[in-house]
């Protein structure tokens, strides 16, 4: 990876503690699931303490809107916002997962749903740019 960069890698649902993706992720019945996001950072910018946003959106793919409002988060690249040093060189790398609470629960308004998630990560000034969608998945 350039020194100078970072990427969004990787954007997946998965039922609740888990880390693998799941197109139904709070089957059976459950009242959550999480949305994990991962990045990588070059060596130059991965502990540079510079600030940028990431943003993660959900698309109700099914009505064509947004079923709950996007989360905006004002991160760093630094250890404090989840960045660490690559096992497996100079880069650095980060996974994040956010709970995500079911609106209505299981058999809610959205059972039936086909929704995808969207992120960015754009720092200030705009000099790193990263977008990334999710695979489609089913609310139950």
């Amino acid at each position: 990876m350039n020194a100078n960069d970072a990427r969004l890698t990787e954007l997946i649902t998965a039922q609740s503690g888990s880390t693998v993706e799941d197109n139904a992720p709070n089957a059976p019945a459950g009242h959550s699931f999480d949305v994990v996001v991962e990045a990588v950072a070059g060596s130059a910018v991965g502990n540079s303490g510079a600030p940028y946003t990431l943003r993660i959106s959900a698309i109700d793919l099914t009505t064509v809107s947004l079923p709950w409002p996007a989360e905006t988060l004002k991160q760093d690249f630094d250890a404090a916002s989840g960045w660490k040093l690559s096992g497996a060189g100079p880069d650095y790398e980060s996974t994040q997962t956010f709970p995500t609470p079911v609106p209505g629960g299981p058999g809610g308004p959205l059972s039936g749903h086909t929704l995808q998630y969207v992120a960015s990560l754009v720092s200030h000034g705009g000099q790193i740019v990263s977008i990334i969608s999710g695979e489609p998945f089913v609310l139950v």
